[in-house]
């Protein structure tokens, strides 16, 4: 793991974590107050440092995964673009299928939140694609 593989890490944690509290905190924040019975309550929550260990944890993995499928030769922002793409599917249609089957939750308040978290693992993939372009290895 070299230089561009710490910085792009870097970089995508700082952009999802904006992105994440802009989607969460900002967009849909008036819904999630309307929903009490769903949350833990300030007194029981059990602290912001873990969405922060959660955040950390998908970006190194994000970024890591990233670095070992990179294709050299296949554009940057279009390459990760395409991953994002595909990382968002993976990760946020199972999941909002699977709060659909198990939650008290509108089905049009999940797809609005899915698509949105989809929108921020697309943009994270286009700005690692951007970013990371590593050295070629010798003998390449």
């Amino acid at each position: 793991m070299g230089k561009e593989f710490w910085i792009s890490f870097v970089v995508v944690f700082v952009v999802y974590a904006i992105l994440a509290f802009v989607v969460h905190g900002l967009i849909l924040s008036s819904w999630y107050m309307q929903q009490t019975d769903i949350w833990f309550t300030a007194e029981e929550a059990r602290g912001m440092y873990w969405h922060f260990i959660a955040e950390l944890v998908f970006a190194f993995l994000f970024t890591m995964i990233y670095s070992k499928g990179y294709e050299a030769n296949k554009g940057g922002a279009g390459q990760g673009f395409r991953y994002g793409l595909l990382m968002g599917l993976i990760i946020y249609l199972p999941m909002q299928l699977t709060y659909l089957a198990v939650m008290k939750v509108p089905g049009k308040f999940l797809a609005i939140q899915g698509i949105l978290e989809l929108a921020i693992v697309v943009i994270c993939g286009a700005v690692l694609g951007a970013l990371y372009k590593p050295e070629p290895k010798p003998g390449m």
